[in-house]
């Protein structure tokens, strides 16, 4: 048995492929990930933007120039 570990790059060809494909195989997956999840079924895809955001970006302001309710006191 030999001790010797031998590199997987043998030329600068391969050095050259390597580079590129590690640049584009994860670029090419998120694309293609992102084209998923955009392409996914919506619920209620006539509603309008205003219409899906305002349950959640509703504000209810309360009038600062009435009265505190009373708090409970606890003796």
């Amino acid at each position: 048995m030999s001790n010797e570990h031998g590199s997987l790059i043998k030329s600068p060809k391969q050095l050259i492929i390597m580079v590129f494909a590690s640049f584009f195989v994860p670029l090419i997956i998120i694309l293609l990930l992102m084209v998923f999840v955009n392409n996914g079924k919506r619920a209620d895809s006539s509603a309008s933007a205003d219409q899906i955001i305002k349950p959640v970006a509703q504000l209810n302001f309360k009038d600062a120039s009435e009265p505190a309710a009373p708090a409970a006191s606890t003796k």
